[in-house]
C-alpha cells in the first residue's frame, strides 16, 4: 500500500521559550533557582533566534503503515486502538539551534547544558503548537485525534525513524536527516505518530517498563515520571 505524499505544516515560532520546561530538562528539581534561571534567559535569546521551525505531516491507513513496517511493537499499536488511520509527524528547530549550542557551550559548559535544555523545551513547544494545527484540521473535517507517541516510546523501536523520515521524505522537506545509529540531525527534533478516528479517543501511552529510557531517566531518579511533568 502507498502511504501517500506527505505535506508541510505552517508552525509559527514562540514568541518565548518555556522557561519552566527548560529548567526541568537542564535538571532542576522544583522550581529553579535565580541563578539558574538568569543562566537560561541569558541563553534562550540567541537559541530563539537561531531557530528556524519546520514541520511535516501524512495521513494514512494504520493498516499500511504497519505492512510498511513502521508500527513496529505492541505499545504503539495499543495507542492507535480504535483509529483506522493515523498522522505521522516530524518537527524540526533547524540547524541553526544545533550550531547555537555548540557556541554557547564554548567555553562556557553550564551554557552549553542549558542551551541544549532550551533547544529540547522549545522542539516540545514547537510540536505542541504542530499538534494544535492538525487538531484543527481533524476538527473541521468531524474526527479526533490521541495524543502524540513518539519513537522509543515503550517497545516502539527507535530503529523505525529512517522509515518515519522516508515516509515524511523530511530531507526535502524539512532539512531533517536520520543517521545510521537512528538519531536525528538536526538534534532539536521531534518525530511522533496520532491516531485518527471518528470519535473520541485518548491513545494509551506506554509505561516505564518497556522504555528504552528507563535505566537512565532523570525523572525516574526524582520518583516521577514524564508523563507527570
Amino acid at each position: 500500500m502507498q502511504l501517500g505524499q506527505s505535506r508541510t505544516l505552517p508552525v509559527e515560532k514562540p514568541e518565548q521559550i518555556d522557561l519552566a520546561q527548560a529548567a526541568r530538562y537542564f535538571g532542576a528539581r522544583g522550581e529553579a533557582d535565580t541563578a539558574t534561571m538568569a543562566l537560561l534567559q541569558r541563553c534562550a535569546v540567541p537559541l530563539l533566534a537561531a531557530a528556524t521551525p519546520r514541520a511535516v505531516w501524512l495521513r494514512a491507513e494504520v493498516k499500511a503503515l504497519a505492512e510498511a513496517g513502521i508500527l513496529r511493537g505492541s505499545d504503539v499499536m495499543r495507542h492507535l486502538e480504535g483509529c483506522g488511520q493515523a498522522i505521522l509527524l516530524a518537527v524540526t528547530l533547524g540547524p541553526g539551534v544545533d550550531a547555537q549550542i555548540r557556541r554557547a557551550g564554548v567555553g562556557d559548559i553550564a551554557a552549553g547544558v542549558a542551551s541544549d535544555a532550551l533547544g529540547s523545551a522549545l522542539a516540545e513547544q514547537t510540536a505542541d503548537a504542530a499538534e494544535a494545527e492538525l487538531r484543527q484540521l481533524a476538527a473541521a473535517e468531524g474526527t479526533y485525534l490521541t495524543g502524540r507517541f513518539s519513537p522509543g516510546y515503550g517497545d516502539w523501536d527507535i530503529a523505525v525513524q529512517p522509515l518515519v523520515a522516508a515516509a515524511l521524505d523530511t530531507a526535502r522537506r524539512a532539512g531533517l536527516c536520520v543517521t545510521d545509529t537512528n538519531l536525528m540531525t538536526p538534534r532539536k527534533s521531534v518525530t511522533a505518530i496520532l491516531g485518527v478516528s471518528d470519535h473520541p479517543v485518548k491513545g494509551h501511552l506506554a509505561g516505564c517498563g518497556h522504555c528504552v529510557l528507563r535505566t537512565r531517566c532523570e525523572y525516574r531518579k526524582r520518583g516521577k515520571t514524564c508523563a507527570s511533568e
